[in-house]
């Protein structure tokens, strides 16, 4: 299962390529950019309309992670004997089928059920969907590739926060959300059939022996890989779920707020891609390092609610939230591929999922008690230099000749 080496690729991709890596990507964006992230810039107006308590938001949010950790473990086993595709579409049906029942919620409870049905969406989508966009342009471009995918989400976020505002000339605040999950639902769809459609990939051996979840030790430096994923997902999940809301707090209007969110959006799209081909070129730790800097200073910049410096934040933001993933994906796309590269980020994606359990209750109840978001966004900027620490410590210890482009041969 370790990749081999392969012929060098020609410049230009093959259609077949070119309309995977397209609806991978939309995939992407429904899955992660729809069904998970949707929720951080609807959350006042739900609040407002449903909820009234910022701690049972938090539950909300954190209902949504267990879903994406829940369904994380289970893509991560079924990746050892199913194909790739077949769990993207997995992914997909139950991210089309949480989003609709988001759309009709009348309660708390139903809201829980449909965030767990899209959060199970969410992994069935992402765990299997970098390792198909590098099988598809090969190991000269799988970076690029798999930044491509990551910035499905990015554009995911940025349809959210302009379509949100959209949706507000037509109806009042507090109700504005059910038609843009109503909206996302139908495009969630659109792309589902889409998947089903076209996108046509070579097929695993099903006689293929099992893979095993231990396979992720075959890749150097494969402790620091798990270490900076769990720190990525604590100070993540800490800061990125209550942007809107503390800068709601702060005095910042709700339309302008949403642009806040917009713009992260707009940077993850071009940050997945970016990260992904200057690690191509310049090595995947280098960038995680970057990526972990930009992470403990944009909720430091958000606090001082000044408008040139939360731009800043938002952009920063996006870009790490895409490229760091990006990048430790690199990594394990390097050396592993198929049912391998299924099995072994389906392991690290369950890390994250861990780690960021607890962060959307936490910033919950210190909002409540303190009115402010400021102790959880500390806390996300001092967790994020550890991962600082883990780029560096992966650097020294794999060697950057070893974590860029070149195959292991089996």
């Amino acid at each position: 299962m370790i990749r081999r080496a392969a012929t060098l690729q020609t410049n230009r991709l093959s259609g077949r390529a070119v309309t995977s890596l397209v609806l991978v990507t939309a995939a992407s964006m429904v899955a992660q950019g729809f069904g998970r992230f949707t929720y951080p810039v609807l959350l006042d107006a739900i609040n407002d309309d449903v909820l009234q308590s910022y701690t049972r938001a938090g539950l909300l949010g954190t209902i949504s992670l267990v879903a994406y950790l829940v369904g994380t473990a289970a893509v991560s086993v079924a990746s050892t004997t199913v194909e790739p595709i077949s769990l993207v579409k997995f992914g997909l049906v139950a991210s089309a089928s949480g989003l609709a029942l988001l759309a009709v919620a009348p309660g708390f409870i139903t809201l829980a059920v449909a965030l767990f049905i899209a959060g199970l969406g969410g992994a069935g989508v992402w765990v299997p969907a970098p390792g198909i966009a590098a099988t598809a342009v090969g190991p000269e471009r799988s970076g690029l590739a798999i930044g491509l995918v990551g910035s499905g989400i990015g554009l995911g976020i940025v349809v959210a926060g302009p379509l949100t505002n959209l949706v507000r000339r037509w109806v009042d605040d507090e109700g504005a959300w059910r038609p843009v999950y109503v909206i996302e639902a139908l495009v969630a769809v659109v792309v589902l059939l889409g998947v089903f459609g076209l996108v046509r990939l070579p097929r695993v051996d099903v006689t293929a022996d099992r893979v095993q979840l231990s396979v992720l030790r075959s890749v150097p430096g494969w402790r620091w890989l798990v270490a900076a994923f769990a720190i990525f997902g604590v100070s993540y999940s800490l800061y990125f779920y209550f942007l809107v809301a503390q800068l709601r707090e702060a005095g910042w209007s709700a339309s302008a707020s949403t642009y806040i969110f917009a713009t992260v959006g707009v940077a993850s799209a071009s940050g997945g891609i970016a990260f992904g081909r200057l690690s191509d070129r310049y090595g995947r730790p280098g960038m995680m390092l970057v990526g972990f800097v930009l992470l403990a200073s944009s909720p430091l910049l958000t606090l001082s609610a000044q408008p040139a410096l939360v731009i800043v934040a938002a952009v920063s933001f996006g870009l790490c939230v895409a490229g760091t993933p990006t990048s430790i994906a690199g990594i394990v796309a390097d050396h592993l591929e198929g049912r391998a590269f299924g099995a072994a980020f389906g392991l690290l994606t369950l890390v994250f999922g861990v780690a960021q359990v607890l962060g959307p209750p936490f910033a919950g109840v210190m909002a409540e008690s303190t009115g402010s978001f400021a102790i959880p966004f500390l806390l996300a900027s001092a967790v994020a230099l550890g991962g600082v620490g883990c780029s560096v410590a992966l650097w020294r210890t794999a060697g950057q000749a070893t974590m860029t482009h070149q195959p292991v041969e089996p």
